[in-house]
């Protein structure tokens, strides 16, 4: 209930700010307002980081969530990487959520690199960028392949909920300093439960009947020696 009530609160907050105060205010190089993956949880396909960079457009590039588990354990910690590549553009920041079919999110989300990384400041159940974190970026922008990336932890929940997805957002920027002209690019990645390890009885039977297998196998070949 407390994960449902933050989500909440956090699109509250976005939907304030959005209408309080016009777009170029709200692009922040030092992080964007929670709510822009395109996710069920951010109010779908059309709240990106492009909401706030008015004018900007797709692009040449991408994003990707790399090392993202096709099936996850429970209480498993997995390391992700954000990648945003644009060869047109200087920089780039990120935001990404991970939640279930229903949009509430799931798991636990930390930083792992808090000099370019940070948990939202309205609403931790979205990770994104820091203002050094892109800053960073531009700087190695031209040497990383007109890429950028940034890493963060996911704790699987403690328990097998079904099927959970990460969304994320990139947002390639020119560098100029203004909300216009940037590539807003999204994606996700669904990855399922993995599949139980079997219990120690279901190992046992497993054996007992690969035993008896091998066992009648040799006893149906064995032929008994004949006196010369």
């Amino acid at each position: 209930m407390r994960i449902s009530t933050v989500r909440i609160h956090g699109s509250v907050l976005a939907l304030v700010a959005l209408v309080g105060f016009p777009a170029s205010v709200l692009a922040s190089r030092s992080g964007p307002i929670p709510g822009v993956t395109g996710s069920p949880a951010s109010g779908g396909p059309a709240n990106t980081c492009a909401v706030c960079h008015a004018g900007s457009g797709g692009g040449s590039g991408s994003v990707q969530i790399l090392s993202a588990p096709a099936a996850y354990a429970p209480g498993t910690d997995y390391l992700l990487t954000v990648k945003i590549t644009d060869p047109t553009q200087a920089a780039a920041g990120f935001q990404l959520s991970v939640e279930d079919p229903a949009g509430v999110h799931v798991g636990t989300l930390a930083v792992v690199d808090a000099v370019n990384t940070q948990l939202n400041g309205l609403d931790p159940n979205f990770i994104n960028h820091t203002l050094t974190g892109v800053n960073n970026s531009a700087t190695n922008w031209v040497a990383n392949g007109s890429s950028a990336s940034y890493q963060i932890k996911w704790t699987a929940p403690a328990t097998d909920i079904g099927p959970v997805t990460f969304w994320a957002a990139g947002n390639a920027v020119n560098n100029t300093g203004a909300s216009n002209g940037d590539h807003v690019y999204t994606t996700n990645v669904t990855a399922s439960a993995a599949e139980p390890i079997p219990t120690v009885s279901e190992w046992g039977a497993l054996a007992l009947a690969m035993s008896l297998l091998t066992a009648g196998t040799i006893l149906v070949g064995r032929r008994t020696p004949r006196a010369c």
